[in-house]
């Protein structure tokens, strides 16, 4: 009994050990040091101001549930802060993100980031060629089954920290996380385009594995 008892405490040990492994080996999304704006590779950020608009972009920044996004999309934080005296669109079509291979990410919306990780806890590993179709927003087919609200509902995260596609009005700022395919495979390097009303910039990253 009390052999029992030593493995049920020592349990949870072994999996935060386990899982603080897995994330050290992880690739590490790290802005580059050498490139235009302000930089702070403590907190993974880039600055940048133009015609009034201020984009701000972290990496490695989602350390909420669920834990296993990173292993299918790549996030990134914006903060984008319109100091214009007009009002800023912003779209997920204005933001894109490249490897050096040339490969394209779209943005991924939330509600179908939620819908294709829920559908993944679903059903597994079986079908991702049917569960990752990226080049469509609407949500995966499921061969006729709804995706349970009991599954649905961890990761409505996804859909509540996201960047709003919205108007920024003057002196205002929105932020939130946007999602891209998992991009950290293969390559060195990222770039992230953002296309804005009057701003227009890449914001480089690299990739340390």
């Amino acid at each position: 009994m009390k052999s029992c008892n030593k493995f049920i405490y020592v349990l949870p040990v072994l999996l935060c050990a386990s899982i603080a492994a897995i994330a050290a080996c992880a690739p590490k999304i790290i802005p580059k040091s050498e490139q235009p704006g302000l930089i702070d590779l403590e907190s993974n950020i880039i600055t940048r101001e133009k015609g009034g608009i201020k984009v701000s972009i972290q990496s490695e920044e989602w350390r909420y549930p669920p834990y296993s996004l990173n292993d299918y999309f790549t996030p990134f934080l914006l903060l984008i802060r319109n100091n214009t005296g007009e009002k800023v669109s912003v779209q997920y079509g204005g933001l894109v993100l490249f490897d050096e291979h040339g490969n394209q990410f779209e943005a991924v919306p939330p509600e179908g980031v939620e819908y294709m990780m829920a559908a993944r806890e679903l059903y597994g590993n079986r079908y991702p060629d049917i569960f990752f179709r990226f080049e469509e927003t609407k949500p995966p087919y499921t061969y006729g089954f709804e995706v349970p609200s009991y599954i649905r509902r961890p990761f409505s995260n996804i859909s509540i920290l996201a960047l709003p596609e919205t108007v920024i009005y003057p002196n205002s700022q929105v932020r939130g996380f946007v999602y891209f395919r998992k991009a950290v495979t293969y390559g060195k390097n990222l770039r992230l385009r953002v296309e804005l009303d009057g701003f227009e910039e890449e914001f480089e990253f690299d990739i340390r594995k």
